[in-house]
């Protein structure tokens, strides 16, 4: 059997109940095993599974991991960084959102290369040592942003962010879903629950929605005003 050990600061253990859940489907095979459990100041999961899956379930692990550093992360750093005035705190949700979504996938395949060939892998050590270079860049994403930032302007950014996106996904009874109609939760990394149906279609990437049911009124609001003509029901 090989065994791989993830671990966090306790205060982010929301982040390994992230990964648990979303490999839980490949966690819960009669051959696997999966435990979090908190240890002191640390939260930990311990993932068991025979050698021969070794690299399988490894590349799905740390493709997880990546995504939790490029959205909640990434997050946390741009809730303490960004400050713009003239937006509402929605407003302000969904330019976060938006800057995410924007390097979203080149953040991953950064973060990815990075954890690669660990077996035990502290989340928060490897990002402050080995992960500088993205930090920096988000830095300077900071140092870029003006410090007024108006309704018009966020919505001609996100505006700019979808064009060339041809990619669809599906929101179902207020559930947003991937074109192989896989659920996506990416915006649980995102610490607030606020207008979760838009930004995860944000965080999709995808240039076009099928809605299928009633979708709260906020969410639909800015989905309607993002998307436009890109909505189909």
């Amino acid at each position: 059997m090989a065994t791989i050990t993830v671990t966090e600061n306790i205060k982010n253990s929301k982040n390994l109940y992230y990964l648990q859940n979303t490999l839980a489907q490949l966690f819960c095979r009669e051959d696997c095993s999966s435990c979090r459990q908190d240890v002191g100041c640390r939260s930990q999961l311990i993932v068991n599974f025979p050698d021969c899956y070794e690299e399988i379930i490894f590349t799905e692990i740390i493709d997880v991991i990546s995504e939790i550093v490029a959205i909640n992360y990434k997050y946390r750093y741009f809730q303490n960084s960004v400050k713009v005035a003239g937006l509402s705190s929605q407003e302000k949700e969904l330019l976060l959102t938006s800057l995410i979504a924007a390097d979203l996938f080149e953040d991953k395949r950064y973060s990815f290369e990075r954890f690669k060939g660990q077996t035990e892998i502290a989340i928060d050590g490897i990002f402050n040592f080995r992960l500088q270079p993205l930090r920096k860049k988000w830095e300077d994403i900071v140092s870029y942003m003006p410090s007024c930032f108006v309704n018009s302007q966020l919505k001609d950014f996100i505006s700019f962010l979808l064009e060339n996106k041809k990619k669809r996904v599906y929101i179902d009874g207020g559930k947003v879903y991937d074109s192989h109609y896989k659920r996506l939760l990416r915006a649980n990394l995102m610490e607030n629950d606020k207008l979760e149906v838009v930004k995860e279609v944000l965080l999709s990437n995808c240039g076009e929605i099928e809605i299928n049911g009633e979708i709260p009124k906020d969410d639909e609001m800015y989905i309607k005003e993002f998307y436009k003509d890109k909505i189909f029901f």
